[in-house]
């Protein structure tokens, strides 16, 4: 019975020391798929606080990013003389998100409180995907280079769903205000995309953002 009551005591104090548990919050910044070349990301997330502890969050977010990275190959001979070509095969990613989740506070200090994030959602992906070829010397036959056919394109929509890891720090700067900073990868689990935290279907984003309490 002493367990229980220290344990409801204990609640109760976090709860109560959790002042106006409704927040805003706006983020900006970098998305990195690991495949593609950096692009910019943005989201509004709406946060509920149980407690000083506790948090859960729901956000939706769009970000951009241009052309994916791809390098090919060929196996020297007698004419040909280079071996790796870099290319792409897609470009114009956009990618709208829906996700929840719930964030833990670690520690709090003077300068911060550090704090660490679990998510899951849906996603949807668009872009455009081409066919690449190879161009060879005219006399020597040697491959020169890997070309994207603009003529032979086609626009995919991927509805996915994942899940994400993450952490931060946030500074209280008002009354009703903090800064925050994060760090999260995410990964979609749909197997056209190889699996969950393969190189295709991972993404990591460096965020900054303002949260506003409510």
């Amino acid at each position: 019975m002493q367990k229980l009551i220290v344990i409801f005591l204990l609640l109760f104090s976090l709860t109560a020391y959790a002042q106006k548990p409704l927040s805003i919050q706006v983020n900006g910044g970098f998305i990195n798929p690991i495949d593609s070349h950096k692009g910019l990301s943005g989201s509004v997330q709406f946060n509920y606080s149980l407690n000083s502890i506790f948090n859960l969050y729901f956000y939706s977010g769009y970000s951009n990013w241009d052309r994916n990275k791809i390098i090919f190959y060929e196996e020297l001979t007698g004419s040909q003389t280079q071996q790796y070509f870099p290319s792409y095969s897609k470009d114009n990613h956009k990618l709208m998100t829906f996700n929840f989740g719930g964030k833990i506070n670690l520690h709090t200090n003077k300068i911060f409180t550090s704090f660490v994030n679990i998510e899951l959602g849906y996603s949807h992906l668009s872009y455009t995907k081409y066919l690449v070829w190879n161009k060879g010397h005219d006399e020597s036959g040697e491959v020169i280079g890997y070309y994207v056919d603009p003529s032979a394109k086609i626009d995919v929509n991927d509805d996915l769903f994942g899940v994400g890891l993450g952490g931060g720090v946030f500074r209280n700067i008002g009354n009703n205000i903090s800064l925050v900073l994060s760090f999260k990868l995410n990964s979609f689990l749909n197997s056209n995309y190889e699996g969950l935290f393969t190189r295709k279907g991972t993404y990591t984003m460096f965020l900054a953002g303002f949260n506003f309490a409510v």
